[in-house]
């Protein structure tokens, strides 16, 4: 009964700031776009962006470098974002109600529309797990994360963020204009189809005998299968013993399914999705299965989504470890 309540409270305030609503969505929506289109800035960065804008104002997970680092981007309207999440937000603070967008769940009732928070949590956990016996971070396709100043700013740590400059250059000045020191960070450039990531990383101070989590979130769908597993055996080849290489996946037919009903947003941001791991039979052997060929071994692997004769995962939450003291680049 209490829900049920909490969700009339909020359909009544909807229903009453629902052109603001729609305005602020359309507005974020076209901005996003353009921007991104004009600027070579992937557009589905701005996705946990603004996830963990919401999860910060919902009280469920503190990011004030996101906040801060938010209201100076070009491309985000903070003013569009209230405009979104306004009903839902005035709904929580007289009643509790929270919005399904605010909501971190446990990977097994994680759905394509909150998977985002599921995934948060589990790198969160990972880099509290992890960083205080590690010599050296890498945020392989950072985009706008901010989990650096979070987890790692005044640790005695090296920090890397590969990703394309338009990118970096952008995030950098809105950190600048945010007044957030950035300084400490090593911002690595790279074209992907161009360049070897691991010699731009050493030519920036990278230590490839170093103890070192490299956290690659959100990224791995977009690229071919033969790129996925050059990165994997980079990761191995170029990092000290008891390396940790964190990541997502999808699985492979909501990958398919992708491909053949997004097809209009895929045109639109220019990004498609390549690659999945089967998740309809045995899922952790499919993953370790990756994992050995490149030299990594699986640590840990939660699945997202229900497991049932008509449903299977959607995806999966991967920690690895390389197992033995390979630096050879």
């Amino acid at each position: 009964m209490i829900k049920l309540f909490q969700f009339l409270v909020f359909i009544i305030i909807q229903l009453v700031l629902l052109p603001l609503s729609i305005i602020g969505y359309v507005f974020m929506f076209v901005k996003v776009l353009l921007y991104s289109k004009k600027h070579g800035i992937s557009a589905t960065a701005t996705n946990p962006l603004s996830s963990r804008w919401i999860y910060h104002i919902f009280g469920l997970r503190k990011d004030e470098a996101t906040v801060k680092m938010i209201s100076s981007l070009p491309f985000i309207s903070e003013i569009g974002l209230w405009m979104m999440m306004g009903p839902a937000f005035i709904a929580n603070r007289i009643c509790g109600y929270m919005p399904g967008l605010a909501n971190m769940p446990e990977p097994e009732e994680a759905t394509f529309l909150n998977f985002l928070g599921c995934r948060t949590r589990f790198f969160d956990e990972i880099m509290e797990k992890n960083v205080d016996s590690m010599d050296q971070v890498v945020f392989m396709g950072a985009g706008f994360d901010t989990r650096a100043f979070k987890y790692c700013k005044g640790k005695n740590i090296k920090v890397f963020e590969l990703d394309k400059e338009s990118t970096q250059k952008c995030k950098i000045e809105a950190l600048k204009k945010a007044g957030i020191d950035c300084e400490w960070i090593t911002f690595v450039s790279i074209d992907f189809n161009q360049e070897s990531w691991v010699d731009k990383l050493i030519e920036c101070g990278f230590d490839t005998s170093g103890k070192t989590l490299f956290l690659w979130e959100g990224v791995i769908y977009y690229l071919d299968e033969d790129s996925v597993k050059q990165t994997l055996k980079a990761v191995a080849n170029s990092s000290g013993e008891g390396s940790i290489l964190t990541f997502d996946f999808f699985s492979k037919a909501l990958c398919s399914r992708s491909m053949k009903y997004g097809k209009f947003i895929s045109r639109m941001t220019d990004e498609y999705f390549k690659f999945g791991i089967d998740t309809t039979s045995d899922a952790k052997e499919n993953v370790e299965s990756l994992l050995n060929e490149a030299g990594l071994t699986l640590v840990e692997l939660k699945l997202m989504g229900k497991t049932t004769k008509k449903e299977k995962p959607l995806g999966g939450l991967v920690e690895a470890v390389n197992p033995s003291r390979s630096a050879g680049f």
